[in-house]
């Protein structure tokens, strides 16, 4: 029982961080778009790396602890690219291969990958 509550309090806090960061990639992409008028696909890609960088930081402090290390965030960034993929994965074969409506392919991604990138970085990253 221990366990559960302490893995849905990490998962509480990951889903906190994750709505944050979230946030904080859509400002950036705004800003590189609108203000910096950089082209939408670079600003994306270095939005991402932003969210990234954060999103480790938050979660090395706040949800798993521990000290940095290069490793972690090595691992952390494998865990973002599994994400990414995954996400490219669900949408095509969401909209492309079953033609569903793309908000369908947002809700069955808003439901693994979160948990798939949680288990990868409890269990493997911040070990």
């Amino acid at each position: 029982m221990k366990i559960t509550k302490n893995l849905t309090i990490k998962f509480t806090k990951y889903s906190v961080v994750g709505t944050l960061t979230t946030i904080l990639y859509f400002i950036s992409m705004f800003l590189f778009v609108e203000l910096v008028k950089l082209e939408p696909v670079l600003s994306a890609t270095i939005s991402f790396l932003v969210m990234t960088f954060f999103s480790f930081l938050l979660n090395r402090k706040y949800t798993f602890g521990g000290t940095y290390s290069h490793l972690k965030l090595y691992r952390f960034s494998i865990v973002g690219l599994i994400g990414l993929l995954l996400n490219f994965v669900i949408m095509y074969l969401v909209v492309h291969h079953f033609s569903y409506h793309y908000l369908i392919g947002e809700i069955v991604t808003l439901l693994i990958i979160p948990l798939v990138n949680f288990t990868l970085n409890n269990w493997w990253t911040f070990r």
